[in-house]
C-alpha cells in the first residue's frame, strides 16, 4: 500500500485556479539525436511527425548549441551534473526526448527537463524502430493523462463538497474525508503529489469501493475504511482534486498492484506488452473527459511530529 506525503499547517479551499483553465494537456518537447546517422535522423522525423500530428505535443524548435555526448544517467534515472547543467540551460522545453541508432539498435530516451530526470529509455532493432515509437508514444499517453488530472479541468466545480478534510494533519495520521454530491454524478477523486515529483492516485473509485456514481445528495467516505491512507514524510504538498461527470470515463484503464488499495488511470494503449500503430489511440480525444469534467481542488499541508 503506497503512503502520500503532504507537509505544513493550513487548509485552502481553491476553486481551480485561472491560470490552469482551458490549458492544452500536453508537454513541450525537445526531439533530438545523439548521433548523426541517417537512420537516427528518419527515426527523429518520424518520431515528431507522429507527435505532432496526433497532438500529443508541441514540438520545439531545435535545440541551439545541442551538446550530443553529455546526455549520462544513473540507474535511478538521475542526471549527471554534467548533463544536469545542461539541462537548467533547456528553459523553453519541458521534456527532452533522445534518439540514438548504434550496433543496429535505436534507443529513445525521455527526459523530465525540471526534474533532470529519466523517466523512458528503451531499445529494439532498427528494423522494428517504428514499433518502438508507437511504444514510446503509448508512455506519452500516460504522461498527458497525468498532466490533465494534474492541471486541467472544466473549471470551478460546485457540484460538489467537501466534508471532514482538516486544516492540519501530523505526518502518520490517518486522512480521510467525505464527498457530497448536490446532483447524479460519476465521482472521481485524485492525489496529485507535489510539483509532479510523482504519478496522481486515484483515491476514489478504488478496490473497495468500486462504484463511484454518486446520486444527488448521498455522501460517501473517501477512502473506505479498511485503507489505510496516511500523511508521511518526506513532507511535501499535495492536492486532492475532485472531477464530476455525467458519463462514466470508459475510455480509460483503472490498474494498480496487487498490494495497492488504489488505481492508476492509464491509456488503453499502455497494457505491458509492445504497441502497434493500429492500436494507438489518437489522444485529442483520450483527455477530452478529464477537460470537460468539472474539478474542485482542495490543497493542504501536513506538520511533521
Amino acid at each position: 500500500m503506497k503512503q502520500f506525503w503532504i507537509l505544513t499547517a493550513f487548509l485552502s479551499l481553491s476553486l481551480f485556479s485561472s491560470d490552469r483553465i482551458g490549458r492544452l494537456p500536453v508537454y513541450k518537447i525537445a526531439v533530438e539525436v545523439t548521433n548523426q546517422t541517417a537512420e537516427a535522423l528518419l527515426l527523429r522525423d518520424f518520431m515528431k511527425d507522429q507527435i505532432q500530428t496526433t497532438g500529443r505535443g508541441l514540438i520545439s524548435l531545435p535545440l541551439q548549441d545541442f551538446e550530443s555526448s553529455v546526455w549520462e544517467f544513473d540507474k535511478e534515472g538521475i542526471a549527471s551534473p554534467k548533463s544536469a547543467e545542461a539541462l537548467r540551460k533547456l528553459t523553453d522545453v519541458d521534456k527532452l526526448a533522445l534518439i540514438t541508432t548504434e550496433d543496429g539498435q535505436a534507443v529513445i530516451s525521455f527526459v523530465d527537463v525540471l526534474h533532470q530526470k529519466l523517466e523512458y529509455r528503451n531499445s529494439l532493432p532498427d528494423s522494428l524502430s517504428k514499433t518502438l515509437v508507437f511504444d514510446f508514444l503509448g508512455f506519452l499517453d500516460k504522461k498527458n493523462i497525468y498532466l490533465a488530472l494534474s492541471e486541467t479541468g472544466s473549471g470551478s466545480n460546485s457540484q460538489l463538497k467537501i466534508n471532514s478534510l482538516k486544516p492540519t494533519y501530523v505526518a502518520g495520521e490517518a486522512i480521510r474525508f467525505e464527498i457530497e454530491s448536490a446532483e447524479d454524478n460519476f465521482v472521481y477523486v485524485v492525489l496529485v503529489p507535489d510539483n509532479q515529483k510523482g504519478e496522481p492516485v486515484l483515491l476514489f473509485p478504488n478496490q473497495y469501493q468500486i462504484d463511484n456514481f454518486i446520486r444527488k445528495g448521498d455522501k460517501v467516505t473517501i477512502p473506505d475504511k479498511r485503507i489505510s491512507f496516511k500523511a508521511s514524510s518526506p513532507p511535501s504538498k499535495d492536492r486532492i482534486r475532485a472531477f464530476a461527470s455525467r458519463e462514466e470515463w470508459k475510455e480509460f484503464q483503472l490498474r494498480s498492484k496487487k498490494e495497492d488499495s488504489f488505481y492508476k488511470i492509464l491509456p488503453p494503449a499502455v497494457t505491458g506488452t509492445k504497441t502497434t500503430a493500429r492500436s494507438m489511440v489518437i489522444p485529442q480525444t483520450i483527455t477530452a473527459s478529464i477537460e470537460q469534467s468539472p474539478v474542485v481542488e482542495w490543497e493542504y499541508q501536513i506538520i511533521s511530529r
